[in-house]
């Protein structure tokens, strides 16, 4: 016993010496972990409060709708996936980070009449991530693609992506799932083609002679499993007593107002006059891709009680306005992005985002492109515009538009209204006297009001739709209809129609 023991100290010092057995060794133990972390990823910075914020918990009222889940062999498998100790960590970490949006997107699911079991789609989709990117180029809470964004009018370009604005890709992700629901007239179906895309679903449907998505078999890998990792994500949560599961505390809503900014301005001279950092203005606008936020009545968001401070400060010390400016290029023989990126001041990556470019080699002689340049006019006076919002601030709101909301159905929330209006309830109570909130009836009338200030103005014209006027306003043909009292999708030219509620 005693030689062997020796015999294998022997064998273990020639190893200890050996550099090469060593970096076999270490090698494989690297890529073991490798492949552990990737099983089985954790998002580590999420553990961590983020800069200058304490980390802040808080009960929400939500409540998943009653549901008769699915079960089956490969829902099982899925979930017997998810309860491993690193799966189930991650998922538990994307559940938290929920509280921040959860409130806002159940209200918007209510409003287009959308299950809230949706919620769960997030936490598969991006782990409740703004800044997800998939490999095949989706972005944001949804994950939604260039092609959807842009069907469906969210901007995209160098400036801003706004597939990672919270509100207004959930609102996209909504359209969507209600288009895909109607369509195809199950869940089961609905997200499958929301992730593969409705033409490729129809396409495998029609070859297996199918609306079974359980027995559909040619789908690409990905969906196959995604309809089945949503129930699974689903289930754990409903029913997370009966896995030994403990739901964290979620995280704070993320409450803002809004100010509108007409010309260019940094995020830094932002944080600067709103006296927050430069790393809050981008957490509250994830949809600004660098440092600008883009002229054209952009509205930023600022914590609650920021906007007052900002217009104060912006009084006393007006912004250096910076100036944006397209000049455009015929490209020449012999030149390359490089080149022109040299002769302007600008680089590689802002001419092929201005120009929808995907390789820095898709240029050719005779090929016109815009370039921007960027110049700093020092300010002497404040904004004119935002001089006028600080004074409208500070008005006496004597014209106000009163609207009468008709409840559509019973147990309707005033979070709901409030999104509708952009009121809060406090105000829909005081308006209505005798009003019982916790019991809605359908039938029961409401009355809101809204100052004039906060309200935003279309003159129609030949050729407008409410499809139309819903992309270009960054809303939805619903509010439009309710806003205007529309029973129809029918306009005429000349008449006013209210395309926008805003907060005072």
């Amino acid at each position: 016993m005693e030689f062997e023991l020796k015999n294998w100290l022997v064998r273990f010092k020639l190893f200890a010496t050996n550099r090469f057995a060593l970096f076999i060794f270490g090698t494989l133990i690297g890529s073991l972990l490798t492949i552990g972390l990737t099983r089985y990823p954790l998002d580590l910075a999420s553990f961590l409060p983020a800069a200058g914020e304490e980390r802040q918990k808080v009960e929400l009222d939500f409540k998943f709708s009653p549901i008769e889940l699915p079960e089956n062999a490969r829902i099982q498998a899925r979930r017997k996936s998810f309860l491993k100790p690193g799966a189930r960590v991650d998922l538990l970490k994307s559940y938290e980070r929920s509280g921040q949006y959860l409130s806002m997107i159940s209200a918007i699911l209510e409003e287009y009449s959308l299950p809230n079991h949706l919620v769960c789609l997030p936490i598969l989709e991006s782990r409740y991530l703004t800044q997800s990117r998939s490999s095949a180029g989706a972005v944001g809470l949804w994950q939604l693609m260039p092609g959807t964004a842009s069907e469906f009018g969210l901007k995209y370009n160098r400036w801003v992506d706004e597939r990672r604005d919270p509100e207004k890709s959930t609102i996209v992700a909504a359209e969507y799932l209600r288009y895909l629901y109607d369509r195809f007239g199950n869940w089961d179906l609905a997200l499958a083609a929301y992730n593969c895309g409705p033409a490729q679903l129809k396409r495998v449907m029609r070859r297996e002679k199918t609306n079974d998505f359980w027995q559909l078999r040619r789908l690409p890998r990905e969906t196959r499993n995604f309809v089945p990792n949503f129930y699974a994500i689903l289930d754990i949560l409903i029913n997370h007593e009966k896995y030994g599961i403990r739901l964290p505390d979620l995280n704070k809503p993320v409450d803002y107002e809004t100010i509108d900014i007409k010309a260019t301005f940094s995020v830094d001279q932002i944080a600067r006059l709103a006296n927050v950092s430069p790393a809050i203005i981008k957490k509250f606008n994830p949809a600004l891709l660098g440092n600008l936020a883009p002229s054209g009545t952009y509205p930023i968001r600022v914590p609650m009680g920021v906007k007052d401070q900002f217009l104060e400060q912006y009084e006393k010390n007006p912004l250096d306005r910076v100036e944006i400016t397209y000049a455009s290029h015929k490209v020449r023989r012999g030149d390359t992005l490089v080149k022109i990126a040299n002769r302007y001041g600008t680089t590689v990556h802002a001419i092929m985002a201005d120009n929808n470019l995907r390789s820095a080699r898709w240029i050719k002689a005779g090929m016109k492109l815009r370039i921007a340049q960027v110049t700093v006019t020092k300010a002497s006076v404040p904004d004119s515009a935002l001089v006028a919002i600080a004074a409208q601030d500070n008005a006496s709101e004597k014209d106000k538009l009163k609207f009468v909301y008709r409840v559509e159905r019973d147990g309707l929330s005033l979070k709901t209204l409030q999104r509708y209006y952009a009121v809060s309830s406090e105000e829909i109570i005081a308006w209505n006297p005798g009003l019982q909130p916790d019991n809605l009836q359908q039938g029961d009338e409401l009355r809101i009001f809204k100052s004039l200030k906060n309200v935003g103005l279309h003159r129609t014209r030949r050729g407008d739709s409410l499809w139309k006027l819903a992309r270009r306003y960054s809303t939805t043909v619903g509010s439009l209809k309710r806003w205007n009292q529309l029973r129809g999708s029918r306009i005429y030219p000349g008449r006013n129609l209210i395309v926008s509620l805003t907060r005072p």
